[in-house]
């Protein structure tokens, strides 16, 4: 009786471990604080009621219903309270593994805004096979096509190619390209002294014309100083002769009266000739007489 109680005892823990463990695998928790969601599909591509909801790809909650709403498929799903949903979260669903099914996978984001409203949430829809194979069609037609371009290529170039014309044009085309080539090369090492002493000649008439530029930069600065007081220099002249000018067409000064007026010239020209004639007097009688200019 007792070998049999333990026996009894034994199974009894073992079913408790195995269903411990499924309902660790499935998602359940004991006493687990949860809130309710509810996200909007347009397709849910099989997810089915139970499955796990993962959050950020750790379980975190069950899908409990899945039912229509207006043109949607609604999936409700209890999620744990510590899970955190933010503005810029994603909701889809997902297939983790070939043998694990569907799930209802939710990215939490990283806007450090939190959502006010968990009900009916706008989802991602999945990417079934049929998406898949969609997708992979249309892939296969572009290579298809691509191919068929790849093969007109090929066939065009087979035709220019296989023309004994273009094949001997080809031909004469290398050998002239060959041939300038090799001319080049010896050219270039016939020359190949001449050039470099060209080279040595042009660097050093670029050092001569920049020194004469450092030269003749540094007399400009004394010859334009020397010009700048010569030209100071003829200012004062022309002022000095404007005074001039303006003195001897002044009727004030004798000059001025002897250009401008016509009586003192006539004065004058008298005068000059009285002392003409006294000299003249002087020279020929000598001082006997009285003298009267005027």
């Amino acid at each position: 009786m007792k070998l049999e109680l333990k026996v009894g005892i034994a199974v009894l823990m073992s079913i408790a471990i195995i269903i411990g463990g499924i309902m660790w695998g499935k998602g359940y928790r004991l006493n687990a604080k949860r809130y309710e969601i509810s996200v909007l599909f347009t397709n849910t591509g099989g997810l089915e009621v139970g499955a796990n909801v993962l959050a950020n790809g750790v379980v975190k909650g069950r899908v409990k219903h899945i039912d229509f709403q207006q043109g949607y498929v609604r999936v409700t799903a209890k999620l744990d309270d510590d899970v955190i949903l933010f503005t810029d979260y994603l909701a889809t669903i997902e297939s983790p593994t070939v043998m694990a099914g569907q799930v209802l996978s939710l990215y939490t984001g990283t806007s450090l805004q939190r959502l006010t409203n968990y009900v009916d949430l706008k989802g991602s829809d999945p990417q079934g096979m049929a998406a898949v194979m969609i997708k992979l069609q249309d892939f296969t037609g572009r290579i298809e096509v691509t191919l068929n371009r790849l093969d007109s290529v090929l066939l065009d170039a087979h035709a220019i190619m296989g023309d004994t014309a273009n094949q001997a044009n080809l031909s004469r085309l290398m050998s002239g390209a060959a041939g300038v080539a090799e001319q080049s090369n010896e050219l270039l090492r016939d020359n190949r002294q001449a050039l470099e002493a060209s080279l040595r000649d042009l660097r050093a008439a670029m050092a001569a014309a920049r020194e004469l530029a450092e030269s003749l930069n540094g007399r400009s600065d004394g010859t334009m100083a020397r010009v700048d007081s010569a030209l100071s220099e003829l200012t004062g002249v022309a002022g000095e002769v404007r005074t001039l000018v303006s003195n001897l067409n002044s009727d004030q000064s004798s000059i001025g009266l002897l250009m401008n007026d016509d009586e003192f010239y006539r004065k004058l020209n008298a005068t000059l000739t009285e002392v003409d004639s006294l000299s003249y007097h002087l020279r020929t009688v000598g001082l006997r007489h009285k003298i009267v200019l005027f």
